[in-house]
């Protein structure tokens, strides 16, 4: 397909839609201004959506999360005193939401600050935690980071009450990519050892990269990052209080599996960001947290939340559908057939992705209340010089699953690689991120 023809096409597929410039929302459909909120920061989510996304969605009841990540919807529901429910296949993200959420008292406060002075002074008493199965643990970690992170582990495996260790447990987790040789970018790790040059990767040496990193001591530099983390924790429990009235209820699950969206009441809202098709893997980009504290024992238990999620990455993709849409057909057919990404089935991964799509706003028809709110922040993409138009393609789907389609917001524009740019030219425009609000018939 040439470029006029696929201008037409994507001028087709939004023709008729309130689409909207919205640059006020450019910062509300991105995590990063959330880094340093309350409690939201006591992880970094990088894929979620900032609470401020909830400033635009004037919206009062009972809310609904079917991919809550680590927790903006439910934790400034929970903070404003707003019933809501949250779904996610990933048990590191779910411990991570039902722990943010979970009101605590002030005796339960008062003891999780205690017990992170008394780990510093006794950790190095206990024996290391038992390492996990995890196939790369001698490559992310140095031998005395991981030693170091271990006897704090056993130390929290101490603690007998279960909020107290659930709090210690997610601090010890939220610092584990700072205190390994590896950190999340894109699709997965990189290793801190690894300097990009064009064309290829060079090898740092570990005189010049550790000491950069960690400083003089690597198990001072483990301690430092937990005091870091479990004071930051102490001082919101103290000074940003759930109230008691916080009423959450998370589910480790699939959201496209209907019999998980049986919630008590119906939503009012539903507000989510879904796995952006962008072939990203981000149990990839989370293996260290899902190995290292104890959400998956072995390779297969990994494997099965791949193929579980939604098809958004080639490894999640669960056979072919039998056809493929119409609307998407000539997005699909403009792909550059030699192009790796469609060598590697980025075409049957996308079909997937948004009959996915179709799968979950069907079943969420009997979660919602009539003439309740759909909020859906998606980000399109380009692939072997085409254009997926995710944010008037989920539009479509809404229409023909029975919603009406209110607004269309274009936050912000995505980025896209130089050789995309030449090759999209005046296309690049259509590259952008959104918030689809759908509304629910009576």
């Amino acid at each position: 397909m040439n470029s006029r023809r696929l201008t037409n096409a994507l001028n087709d597929a939004q023709a008729g839609l309130p689409i909207t410039p919205a640059p006020a929302l450019a910062n509300a459909v991105r995590w990063i201004p959330a880094a340093e909120r309350p409690i939201h920061r006591w992880f970094r989510y990088r894929e979620g959506f900032s609470p401020a996304l909830f400033d635009h969605l004037k919206t009062k009841g009972t809310r609904l999360d079917p991919f809550c990540g680590c927790g903006t919807t439910l934790v400034e529901s929970a903070r404003s005193g707003v019933r809501a429910y949250g779904i996610d296949v990933n048990p590191l993200a779910t411990f991570i939401t039902t722990t943010k959420t979970t009101p605590v008292n002030k005796r339960e406060s008062v003891e999780f600050k205690r017990l992170t002075h008394q780990s510093l002074k006794s950790y190095r008493r206990f024996g290391p935690a038992q390492a996990p199965a995890f196939p790369l643990i001698n490559k992310i970690f140095l031998p005395e980071s991981l030693e170091t992170l271990l006897r704090l582990r056993a130390f929290i495996d101490t603690v007998t009450s279960p909020r107290v260790r659930a709090l210690l447990h997610l601090a010890w987790v939220s610092i584990l990519e700072d205190c390994s040789n590896a950190f999340k970018e894109g699709n997965g790790l990189k290793y801190r050892n690894k300097r990009r040059r064009p064309g290829r990767y060079e090898t740092v040496p570990d005189s010049t990269w550790i000491p950069k990193y960690f400083g003089i001591s690597v198990r001072r530099f483990v301690e430092n990052r937990w005091k870091e983390q479990c004071d930051a924790i102490a001082s919101d429990l103290s000074d940003h209080p759930l109230p008691n009235s916080a009423t959450t209820k998370v589910v480790t699950g699939s959201s496209l599996d209907a019999r998980n969206l049986r919630f008590d009441e119906p939503a009012s809202l539903a507000v989510f960001s879904p796995p952006y098709a962008n072939r990203f893997d981000y149990f990839e980009a989370f293996k260290v947290e899902l190995w290292m504290g104890g959400f998956v024992n072995a390779a297969s238990e990994l494997g099965v939340l791949r193929k579980t999620s939604m098809r958004s990455h080639l490894a999640a993709a669960r056979g072919a559908s039998d056809s493929t849409w119409s609307r998407l057909s000539p997005f699909l057919s403009a792909m550059d057939s030699s192009a790796s990404s469609v060598r590697m089935g980025i075409k049957a991964a996308l079909a997937g992705y948004f009959d996915d799509t179709r799968t979950l706003l069907r079943g969420l028809h009997a979660a919602l209340a009539p003439r309740a709110t759909v909020a859906v922040v998606v980000g399109n993409s380009a692939y072997a010089r085409s254009i997926i138009p995710t944010d008037t393609l989920v539009a479509r789907i809404g229409q023909e699953e029975g919603y009406d389609v209110e607004r269309v917001l274009v936050a912000r524009h995505l980025h896209v690689s130089s050789q995309q740019r030449a090759h999209l030219g005046s296309l690049d425009e259509y590259m952008r991120e959104s918030v689809v609000v759908l509304k629910s018939r009576a």
